[in-house]
């Protein structure tokens, strides 16, 4: 008889959500059950009962773990841009893996159970995004406020539109689709803010 390990309380809702995560990305949010993960995991289902209480809680602190992550990764990015173009192409990225279905995070994001943590997370971080984004156009193309928020909110447009068609065909080459996105931006930009 093999002895478990036991882990410390932190690291057990860390292998709990992780193995939550897996089970998403391999058969989707339908087959992430407590039984599933309590099976998966090697543990009583009262026992992920206990550090979740519900399936629900469960998908909503996967989402903020994952959202965390993803925003930590988006921060890396961002930190290493050096221009506006590739300050565009980190937000374009961004909304092309939010979207997909392949991540825990991209078929989080249309959960029920979700919505109003994702919500509100997004409300906040979209004016963090908004304020690089205005700062950096600002320093490439110098604009009135009005030009400025017209081209965010059409840049935004395209890349969640871009990210929409993307995301209902996994077929097609998500880089390709990425840096043609990125170029139809920064040439609408030119034209509006010229």
């Amino acid at each position: 008889m093999s002895e478990r390990r036991r882990l410390s309380p932190e690291n057990r809702r860390d292998q709990l959500l992780d193995v939550a995560r897996d089970i998403v990305e391999a058969d989707g949010v339908g087959a992430c059950t407590v039984d599933a993960v309590s099976y998966q995991a090697g543990v009583t289902p009262q026992l992920v009962h206990k550090y979740f209480g519900t399936r629900s809680s469960l998908l909503q602190e996967l989402f903020c773990r994952e959202d965390d992550r993803y925003q930590d990764v988006v921060r890396v990015a961002l930190a290493d841009a050096n221009d506006f173009e590739d300050i565009v192409r980190v937000f374009v990225t961004a909304n092309f893996d939010q979207l997909s279905s392949a991540t825990a995070i991209g078929q989080l994001r249309v959960v029920p159970e979700v919505a109003a943590i994702r919500d509100e997370r997004r409300q906040a971080g979209g004016r963090s995004a908004e304020r690089v984004l205005v700062r950096a156009l600002a320093a490439e193309h110098p604009a009135t406020p009005e030009a400025t928020e017209f081209v965010l909110r059409l840049g935004s447009a395209a890349s969640i539109e871009a990210s929409n068609v993307a995301a209902q065909r996994p077929d097609r080459d998500r880089d390709r689709d990425i840096e043609r996105t990125v170029r139809f931006i920064l040439a609408g930009i030119r034209e509006l803010v010229s």
